[in-house]
């Protein structure tokens, strides 16, 4: 899995640039490391031949490597730290790994180290989530960060809490901040740490528009309970795209569940609603294979957002608002190296323009 390489890469790295593994130490095993990762070996093979190619480390695949300094190695400038606490069925976690892993890739043009500690937890525990949070901060501080970027918890019924306690710990430990994609706190009320993203409210009006240019005036929008405050402002605009357009009843059309299931498609139906603006892709994605096989007389057509991985490979092709991922990235790391070296900066919310992708589900072929 690339994005596993990728955080395992990036760790074992930072340990040669900081000299914690200093020259001629020897690296663990692939088999210590797998296990240490809770990955395969092959994907630790994979790590050890990047780095091997790099220059950083000698030996062979099945024997041991050792630790060797470049002539051109670039020393860290800064060391930085990924904090992205989530549940186990966190839908959002592809486009995530893939906005990280953006991130790790300018690691070599702005000198710096990434530290990327998986924070996958299977409890709904407050106090358990918030242990594995301090956890990781704590073994951050050891390894001298200078920042993080951390995007704020979602899909969980005290998310805003937990965030806000998140937010806490970085404030007593000093460590300056980056919000990705999300704010943790509930709009119009703004945290206190720089926040990188789209325009969520601008997003939703775009995708809205763009039905209602179609003269689609039957249009519902369609999320999941306990999503990320990115998607009520993505409400926002839909409604007041509606309004724009003179449609003004429409209580009945905004739809939060717990899950996609028959009763979402039989509430569509009701309403005879063709049209549905979608939280996210991978809620567009259940909505319309689950109506494919419960109402498959009756389409359904689906906006959404992100333009994960899988958005444009379905059997229906999402239409989708695109999550600008190398620009939120690149814009993340340069404002945390501003906030670093001038932590007097006021607080800022920088929106970085995505675009609106047109595919089948809109109902455009």
């Amino acid at each position: 899995m690339a994005n596993k390489s990728e955080q395992i890469y990036q760790e074992i790295l930072l340990q040669i640039k900081s000299g914690i593994l200093d020259c001629n130490s020897t690296l663990p095993s692939s088999s210590d490391l797998s296990s240490i990762y809770k990955t395969s070996r092959p994907t630790i093979s994979k790590v050890f031949s990047r780095l091997k190619t790099e220059g950083y480390i000698e030996g062979k695949q099945g024997g041991k490597f050792y630790v060797r300094h470049p002539k051109d190695q670039q020393v860290s400038k800064y060391i930085f730290g990924i904090l992205a606490p989530r549940l186990e069925q966190d839908e959002s976690r592809m486009i995530l790994d893939s906005l990280y892993s953006e991130i790790a890739s300018l690691a070599n043009n702005y000198q710096f180290s990434l530290l990327w500690a998986g924070m996958l937890t299977k409890s709904q525990d407050i106090q358990s989530i918030l242990n594995d949070v301090e956890r990781v901060i704590i073994n951050y501080t050891k390894n001298n960060i200078n920042g993080i970027f951390f995007t704020p918890l979602e899909f969980h019924p005290y998310a805003n809490i937990i965030n806000k306690r998140i937010m806490d710990y970085l404030t007593l430990y000093n460590i300056p901040c980056i919000l990705l994609e999300r704010d943790y706190c509930v709009f119009p009320s703004r945290g206190k740490a720089d926040l990188v993203s789209i325009d969520n409210i601008a997003a939703g009006y775009v995708v809205t528009n763009y039905f209602i240019e179609k003269k689609n005036t039957r249009i519902a929008f369609v999320s999941k309970s306990d999503s990320a405050n990115t998607v009520a402002l993505r409400t926002i605009g839909y409604k007041q795209a509606l309004y724009d357009a003179g449609i003004t009843k429409i209580n009945d059309w905004i739809i939060q569940v717990p899950q996609i299931d028959e009763k979402v498609i039989n509430q569509l139906a009701k309403l005879n609603i063709k049209h549905v603006v979608c939280g996210n892709d991978f809620t567009a994605m259940q909505l319309i294979s689950l109506n494919q096989r419960i109402n498959p007389k009756q389409k359904l057509f689906t906006i959404s957002f992100d333009d994960a991985d899988y958005a444009g490979h379905l059997s229906t092709p999402l239409s989708t608002y695109k999550q600008p991922l190398a620009s939120i990235a690149l814009t993340a790391v340069e404002t945390l190296i501003q906030r670093i070296n001038n932590p007097t900066l006021p607080i800022r919310t920088i929106y970085v323009n995505g675009e609106l992708v047109i595919r089948a589900s809109s109902g455009a072929y």
